[in-house]
């Protein structure tokens, strides 16, 4: 097994595999969105009702994700990976005939449930397959990498919808899920030492992870940004489409350069943190992002152009926390890599439902926007200070 895993750090495909595994949650909601006030026309339904396929979506894929590390734990990566490739192929082929919004809000879930597995096993294969002293350093890689395709996922949405209309947007999501389960067909098993217990005793391991204090602080101070992040991603087509006017193209161009730069901020992540520290790395992240929040709210309305030029250097910022996030995460705990992969994903998931939750609370969501990176990162970084006097 220790040789096996030797042969997949120096393999290229495996690595693509990483990114591709590490895109595809991402991508399940960035794909579609400038199809959201389309699908909401094809159903002759509210605008709440289809934002539920992307709420229940994300509080889906969180829940299956905390389900997927520990059984990956007991019976391996490779057969976790194959079957959450499996229901996120059904639920994609489902999406495309879902003859009701109540239908395609449940083949969502369905789709979720499988999606689950890759939130996990993203992080889990590269503690696997990587030493330590190498973990930051790719988890950088694979997160900046991942995030190119959700970059160009909503102008691939919008031009999809250009030339047929939103079910070709689930045909290709049905393709990925091939792609996800053909590679674990054809990777190794990575894990070394599967654990010799039960089902429940292998969930029961979610419950010692979470005894440990300093793994749960730090992955609650850094999964907060995913609150206003997810927020403006699921606001974002509302915004632009909506309140200035801006067709779907165009929009998928504002949103691209609001990904490119969370792809630019996870590649920076590693050389910054060694340059100036994790803890510099932090307070830049957490601080740019609650400033952009204020930047919004005073003059974020004014012209899309505006907008985005706040919403663009905090995208760089909240991709900073990420890999840091995981890095610290994975490494609080010697054990129970698939367990700890899933708390991560799982907090950062739930974060996400609630960020779109509140946003809904609010009439303008632009303000919703901006009120929430100011509040949540702002608190984000009084916790974080609070954390180091503990430590």
């Amino acid at each position: 097994m220790k040789k096996r895993n030797e042969e997949l750090q120096n393999s290229r495909f495996f690595k693509v595999y990483l990114i591709l595994v590490g895109a595809t949650p991402m991508l399940s909601t960035d794909f579609y969105l400038p199809a959201l006030p389309s699908i909401s026309a094809y159903y002759d339904t509210t605008d709440a009702m289809t934002n539920l396929t992307m709420i229940l979506f994300t509080a889906a894929l969180a829940v299956s994700s905390l389900l997927w590390g520990p059984l990956s734990d007991k019976y391996g990566r490779r057969p976790v990976s194959i079957a959450g490739g499996s229901f996120y192929f059904a639920g994609s082929l489902l999406c495309v005939f879902a003859p009701t919004i109540e239908v395609m809000v449940i083949s969502r879930v369905l789709q979720a449930v499988g999606g689950g597995a890759a939130v996990m096993v993203s992080s889990a294969l590269v503690k696997d397959v990587f030493d330590a002293d190498r973990q930051e350093r790719v988890l950088s890689i694979v997160q900046g990498m991942a995030l190119i395709g959700p970059a160009i996922a909503p102008t691939i949405g919008a031009l999809i919808l250009k030339v047929a209309n939103w079910h070709g947007i689930f045909v290709m999501m049905a393709a990925m899920g091939a792609v996800v389960m053909a590679g674990a067909l054809y990777f190794s098993e990575t894990l070394r030492e599967p654990l010799a217990t039960g089902v429940f005793a292998a969930l029961g391991r979610l419950h010692v992870v979470l005894r440990n204090r300093r793994f749960v602080f730090i992955v609650i101070i850094f999964s907060i940004p995913s609150i206003p992040i997810m927020a403006f991603i699921n606001a974002s087509p509302y915004i632009f489409q909506n309140r200035f006017g801006l067709s779907e193209q165009v929009y998928s161009l504002f949103f691209a350069a609001s990904a490119i730069s969370m792809m630019i901020g996870s590649f920076a992540y590693a050389p910054i943190s060694r340059r100036f520290g994790r803890t510099f790395a932090a307070y830049f992240g957490l601080g740019m992002v609650a400033l952009c929040g204020a930047g919004i709210l005073l003059a974020g309305g004014t012209s899309p152009f505006v907008f985005i030029l706040f919403i663009i250097p905090s995208s760089f910022a909240v991709a900073m926390c990420k890999p840091l996030c995981i890095f610290l995460g994975l490494n609080a705990q010697e054990s129970d890599t698939g367990s700890v992969s899933s708390l991560i994903g799982f907090a950062n998931l739930m974060f996400c439902s609630l960020g779109m939750v509140i946003l809904m609370l609010f009439g303008d969501y632009l303000i919703g926007v901006g009120v929430l990176y100011l509040v949540f990162c702002s608190a984000g970084a009084c916790l974080f200070a609070a954390f180091l006097r503990k430590v």
